[in-house]
């Protein structure tokens, strides 16, 4: 599944890596986008069975809408996120003190591992 904003700049993919659902966001998540990452988080979940891991690892701007998206799909887990943020998801994860919310990873073969040990 891809779902592009080409006037934005924004891609999400949701690909299979062994056992790992992987969302991968590029581009900036705003008010405009941040419905689309959701989409891809809803879709990943309906339609695969393995860990999921998010990489934002490309993302340049990511505003409070793309918080409440992670915080949404959050809830909803049984597992904590694996997340793989870029510096701007990162700051205000931090800013929020929602990264203990999450787990944090600095590669998206560290997120991926983390689930398989």
């Amino acid at each position: 599944m891809r779902l592009t904003d080409q006037q934005r700049g924004f891609d999400v993919d949701v690909v299979s890596i062994g056992s790992a659902v992987v969302v991968v966001a590029t581009g900036e998540v705003d008010i405009a986008t941040a419905p689309q990452l959701h989409e891809a988080l809803e879709h990943a979940r309906a339609q695969y069975a393995g860990d999921l891991v998010i990489d934002l690892s490309r993302v340049e701007f990511f505003d409070s809408t793309g918080v409440n998206v992670l915080l949404t799909a959050a809830k909803t887990s049984d597992t904590p996120l694996r997340l793989v943020p870029s510096y701007p998801v990162r700051r205000p994860l931090e800013a929020t003190g929602l990264t203990t919310v999450f787990e944090l990873y600095d590669s998206l073969d560290d997120a991926i591992a983390a689930g398989q040990g």
